[in-house]
Order: C-alpha cells, then sequence, then structure tokens
C-alpha cells in the first residue's frame, strides 16, 4: 500500500500537466485558426462608389467602381446592401433604399451584364456566358437607385465576384464600399428681367444719352413742300420671345382739321396731297432718317415701315419687334407732312406715343 500510494503521488500530477497542456493547445487552436474565406479569397482593388445625387431619398445613379484580382472565369458580380461593409456581420437593410428599379447603365472594362435584382437590398450583375476576366479597372453605372432616407449612418456595399451567372458559386473575390448621404448645399441665383428702352431726337445705342426735347416744330405748311422730322429708340431686352414696339396716336389735326395718314399701304411723299406718315429707315426722298444700327442682327423695323421713301402709319401698329433675347437696337423714326393748298389755316399738331413690350 506504501508503495502503491508513492507511485499515484508521482504519476497524477503528470495526468493533470498532460491534461492542461491538452486543453491549452485546443484553446489555441480556437482562437488563431484563421478564416477559410479570409484565406482562400483575394480582395477586389481601387473600390469606390460615385452617387450621382447624394441627397436622402431621392432616386439617382450610382457608379461602382474596382479592378479585378484574380485572374479566372466570372459570371456574376454579387452586390448586397447593409449598414455594415463586413461581410461576416448580419446584413440590415438601409433605411429607405430600394433597387427594384435598378436598370444597368454604362459598364466598362469587363462588361456584358445585366442586372437581376434579387430584393429591395440586393441585386446581381450576371452575364449569360462566364469568361475570364484580367486585373483590369471596370466600373458600372445602376440607374434608378433610390437613396437610403437616414444621412447620419453611412451605408455599405458588400461587393464579390462568381463563376457562375446566379452568383451561387463560392466567392473569387471580394470586397466593400462604403457611401453616406447628406442634405446638400443648395445654390440658386436668377436673372431679372430686363427691358431697356429709350426715346428721344437722339439716343445712344446703348441709352446712356438721351438728347432734345420731345417735341419738334416742322415749320409752315405749303403744298409744294414736304415737311420732315426724326427721333430715335434704342431698345434691348433678355425676355425670351423678344420684343415689341407699338405706335400710339393720331394724324395730325388742328381742331376738326385732319391731314390724312397714309393707312392703306406704304406710299411715297406726295407733294400737294394731304399725307402724314412715318417709316423706321433711311429715306432720299425726301432725305432723312437712317437705316436701324446697334448689335442685334434680328430686330427689325415691322414691314409696312421697312421700305425707303414710302410711308405709313396707322394707330397701334408694331413698328419693329424682336422674336427673342435681343441685343440694344436703335431705330430711327422718319415723319413726313405734305398738304393739299385747300387745307384749313390753323396750328396741326399730334402726340405719338411709342410703347415697348417685352415678351416674357
Amino acid at each position: 500500500m506504501h508503495k502503491l500510494n508513492h507511485v499515484r503521488v508521482r504519476v497524477l500530477p503528470h495526468h493533470v500537466f498532460w491534461a492542461e497542456m491538452l486543453l491549452s493547445l485546443f484553446f489555441s487552436v480556437i482562437v488563431f485558426l484563421p478564416s477559410v474565406d479570409a484565406a482562400d479569397v483575394s480582395r477586389l482593388r481601387l473600390r469606390s462608389l460615385f452617387m450621382y445625387n447624394p441627397n436622402p431619398g431621392v432616386v439617382t445613379d450610382y457608379k461602382v467602381s474596382f479592378t479585378y484580382s484574380t485572374t479566372t472565369t466570372v459570371g456574376s458580380v454579387d452586390m448586397l446592401f447593409c449598414t455594415s461593409p463586413i461581410p461576416d456581420d448580419p446584413c440590415y437593410v438601409p433605411v429607405g433604399l430600394d433597387l427594384s428599379n435598378v436598370s444597368m447603365g454604362v459598364q466598362t472594362g469587363e462588361t456584358g451584364y445585366d442586372v437581376q435584382v434579387k430584393s429591395p437590398n440586393h441585386i446581381v450583375l450576371s452575364r449569360a456566358t462566364p469568361a475570364v476576366v484580367d486585373a483590369v479597372a471596370s466600373s458600372y453605372t445602376l440607374h434608378n437607385v433610390k437613396n437610403p432616407t437616414d444621412d447620419v449612418r453611412p451605408f455599405s456595399i458588400r461587393l464579390s465576384t462568381h463563376s457562375d451567372s446566379a452568383a451561387n458559386n463560392p466567392v473569387i473575390d471580394l470586397g466593400s464600399v462604403v457611401g453616406g448621404l447628406n442634405n446638400g448645399i443648395f445654390i440658386e441665383t436668377q436673372v431679372p428681367p430686363t427691358l431697356m428702352f429709350c426715346l428721344g431726337q437722339e439716343v445712344s445705342v446703348d441709352c446712356s444719352d438721351v438728347d432734345g426735347v420731345n417735341y419738334h416744330d416742322m415749320g409752315n405748311l405749303a403744298a409744294d413742300t414736304t415737311l420732315t422730322a426724326q427721333s430715335q429708340m434704342s431698345v434691348g431686352t433678355n425676355a425670351t420671345s423678344g420684343f415689341a414696339i407699338t405706335v400710339n396716336g393720331t394724324s395730325m389735326k388742328a381742331g376738326n382739321n385732319v391731314i390724312d395718314a397714309v393707312a392703306a399701304i406704304p406710299t411715297t411723299s406726295i407733294t400737294g396731297k394731304n399725307q402724314f406718315g412715318i417709316n423706321l429707315v433711311k429715306n432720299t426722298q425726301p432725305e432723312v432718317g437712317g437705316d436701324p444700327d446697334g448689335d442685334d442682327s434680328v430686330a427689325a423695323a415691322a414691314a409696312n415701315y421697312d421700305q425707303p421713301n414710302r410711308y405709313f402709319f396707322r394707330d397701334g401698329d408694331v413698328v419693329a419687334s424682336s422674336p427673342h433675347v435681343s441685343l440694344l437696337k436703335r431705330f430711327t423714326v422718319s415723319y413726313i407732312v405734305n398738304t393739299d393748298p385747300n387745307l384749313r389755316a390753323g396750328v396741326y399738331s399730334t402726340t405719338i406715343t411709342y410703347i415697348c413690350s417685352g415678351r416674357f
């Protein structure tokens, strides 16, 4: 019995020691054994995500870019949208995200993919015929992605490539990209509507100088003489449909006596006949007026008022206009008065008003 007890005392500590050693080694294996996926799978390189509109909740386009790492046959690229980029973490769907209407846009590098929507946060880029990829930079634009609505927490896209078209085979390369949302800085400006119009006996094209009073004494009427006068006006506008200038007033009269206006068709100046008319061009019979000038090439005198040596007048007529935005243009208005010998004596006068309207 003494010898047996001695043996037990000497042997038992060794049994305990080896048990502890085996236990220690067992735990060491558990703690330090690397993940099979991490050891066997390569990482997609140069990964990036570009959101065309980063505002929460809007529908926009995404451009996902990366470089394939492994030269092998690839038939699909899996894209899983989660709050965390780590593959082993649970995938929580970013609030508000919706991929239900996603379609494929421009592809570069490795191409030939179509989009298969698996769920509101999961799509697969699939090509019917898998092909060998090179280590080439590639990008894929996705249309109609509805952004998450949470602008506080970022979200991620977990990427993985697979040899088959349905992303069922084991992973070849993997990686993640992370994006964030924000309410962008809104900058707004405007071009105010502008209409520049000046009128006088003489005006500069840019309206910086206006000379003369709005009164002209044409002299004494005589049957063998044509009385003349002229005024100028300049106009420009940024109105989309340009401008129109109307002439408003009556022919010259003294009480109930009226000098008839040329109102049927544009007519030449005829002495000895009652006539009142205007035009907006240079004339030689008589010598009066000037052609329109200025920077604008489309603003022009109206049809009845753009014929040299022919005059016309009708209350309310458009005498000049432009069909769209117009730089400054100057018009010179010529006035003629003729009388027959039997016109009653008196002071004949009229007031002519020009109204310029922008067509905004």
